[in-house]
């Protein structure tokens, strides 16, 4: 274990004392210091912790009054929770093909499918990459409608200078293990700039009551039981410091990735972006015609790649009752059978990356 790894273990056990000290162990003082170090970093009025990035996801939804009857945009390519979460208030995911390049939801296609039951559209920014948002928020500015943003994949990006929740009614973050800003096990958040908002959300979190301890078994609204526990708002808030140098690593292998495949014919590499858009680098994601063959043969060679979403949202059993058809999402399809993520952190050292673009240089070279 590196020395850095012993400083920030010793710095969240004392951290943890304080909270067995406290017996603050929820909503208690670790999550409040969190939520306001977060919401300053993202220039963001509110931040609520909750219990994960699928629960913000379904108070967000239903914060908004969305249910029965009601339609939501969503991307045919992200994780299961994006249109899962609508399903789970009753409401009907509208699948929304995605673009080529940054395997975001394709902006042209939105207006073709909103009607008079859409309530709202959720961006789920993939990879690192938000997606086109000043002209999504146009479209929800137009139609009168809630844009959400999913951004689980995606703290500490911006498009044009703004952190996500910016243009959005309401931003959902994931703190899983696997994330940039990961958690000792599972954690989420909600952003937002709306008051009405942040208060609502704020007692559905906790079982609808407006208030905790100071006020208990009142409930002017349902709710649920979704808080972040203290242990793990003290993780994240010892972390969040490190964080701007975290996604920084991230950066750095993520574009080493790019100059050491450049070249190779089989395989299409990421976009680079324009301007607009500083990636947080959470996902390299190759494209490639042997995808599966490929991926054997790096799982062969003890290399942990994972085909990207290996099935389009709108295909799956849960959705089976919308009655898409093959076809319907042909990039979505494309990107499904295609996508390889390699493996990438701040921690993959750059002989491990320099092994992993060797092997899949040998693995054309043989095959071709």
């Amino acid at each position: 274990m590196k020395m850095n790894d012993l400083f920030l273990n010793f710095k969240i056990l004392l951290s943890f004392w304080d909270i067995i000290k406290r017996r603050d162990f929820i909503l208690g003082k670790a999550v409040k210091d969190f939520e306001k170090k977060l919401a300053l970093y993202l220039e963001a009025p509110y931040v609520l912790g909750v219990a994960s990035c699928t629960d913000a996801l379904i108070l967000s939804l239903k914060a908004l009054g969305i249910g029965h009857g009601d339609e939501v945009i969503v991307p045919a390519v992200s994780f299961f929770s994006t249109a899962g979460a609508v399903s789970w208030v009753n409401a009907k995911p509208v699948f929304v093909d995605i673009e080529e390049k940054s395997f975001n939801i394709n902006s042209d296609l939105i207006e073709k499918v909103i009607m008079p039951k859409t309530k709202a559209i959720i961006v789920a920014h993939l990879a690192g990459r938000m997606a086109a948002l000043e002209k999504i928020s146009a479209l929800t500015g137009k139609y009168n409608l809630y844009l959400i943003e999913d951004a689980a994949q995606t703290l500490g990006a911006k498009y044009k200078n703004r952190h996500i929740g910016y243009y959005a009614d309401l931003a959902c973050l994931s703190f899983n293990p696997q994330k940039i800003l990961s958690a000792y096990g599972d954690g989420g958040a909600i952003v937002t700039g709306q008051t009405a908002l942040a208060e609502k959300i704020s007692m559905m979190r906790m079982y609808g009551a407006n208030g905790y301890k100071e006020v208990s078994f009142r409930h002017p609204i349902a709710g649920v039981s979704s808080r972040l526990s203290s242990f793990q708002a003290a993780v994240l808030n010892i972390k969040l410091d490190q964080l701007n140098k975290i996604i920084e690593k991230w950066r750095k292998n993520y574009f080493l990735y790019s100059e050491l495949l450049r070249g190779v014919d089989s395989i299409v590499l990421p976009e680079t972006p324009s301007e607009d858009y500083y990636i947080n680098g959470y996902r390299f994601i190759i494209l490639t015609k042997k995808r599966d063959e490929l991926l054997k043969y790096l799982r062969d060679n003890r290399v942990d790649a994972r085909s990207h979403y290996s099935v389009p949202l709108p295909y799956l059993g849960a959705f089976e009752y919308l009655n898409y058809k093959k076809g319907d999402f042909p990039v979505a399809e494309k990107f499904a059978e295609e996508s390889l993520a390699l493996p990438l952190s701040h921690r993959i050292s750059e002989s491990e990356m320099r092994h992993i673009a060797d092997l899949i240089r040998k693995f054309f070279e043989v095959i071709e």
